[in-house]
C-alpha cells in the first residue's frame, strides 16, 4: 500500500511539472510572437485598390515572410513609421501574389505611397536607416 502510495505521488508530481513547463513555454512563444508583429496592420489588395480608386492616400510596405531583406528591414521601418504618425499598412506579397503585377513590385522590401489614387514615391530594397527616415519624411 505504501508503495502504491509513493508512485501515484511521483505520477501527479510528474504531471503537474509538466503542465507548468508547457504553460510557461506558451506564454513565452506567445509574447515575442506579439512583441515583433510587425505585420498586424494589414490591408488585401482588394481594399487598396478600393482606396486608391477612392482617392485615399496610403502608404503600403510589400513584403514576403521569407525574405531576408524584409526580415532586417521590418524591425526598422515598422517602428519609425508608428513614430513618424504614418499610417502603414502592409500587404504580403505570398498571400496576394497578384500584387507584384498590379503595383509592378520588383523585389521586396518595397514601400509605395499612393495619393490622389496614383503612386507619388516607392522606396524599394534594403536601405540604410536614414534613408527610410529621409523617404518617411519627404512623405508627410
Amino acid at each position: 500500500m505504501k508503495k502504491m502510495i509513493i508512485f501515484a505521488s511521483s505520477c501527479l508530481l510528474l504531471f503537474i511539472t509538466f503542465i507548468f513547463i508547457t504553460n510557461k513555454e506558451n506564454n513565452t512563444s506567445s509574447k515575442a510572437v506579439t512583441k515583433n508583429d510587425y505585420y498586424k496592420n494589414k490591408i488585401t489588395i482588394n481594399q487598396l485598390e478600393n482606396d486608391i480608386a477612392n482617392n485615399k492616400e496610403k502608404v503600403i510596405y510589400f513584403y514576403q515572410t521569407t525574405c531576408f531583406h524584409c526580415k532586417l528591414v521590418s524591425p526598422i521601418i515598422v517602428p519609425m513609421a508608428e513614430d513618424m504618425n504614418i499610417n502603414m499598412q502592409v500587404i504580403d506579397l505570398e498571400t496576394y501574389r497578384e500584387g507584384w503585377d498590379k503595383f509592378k513590385i520588383t523585389g521586396t522590401p518595397t514601400v509605395i505611397h499612393f495619393k490622389k489614387g496614383k503612386e507619388i514615391d516607392r522606396i524599394e530594397g534594403e536601405q540604410e536607416e536614414t534613408t527610410f527616415r529621409k523617404w518617411f519624411n519627404k512623405q508627410k
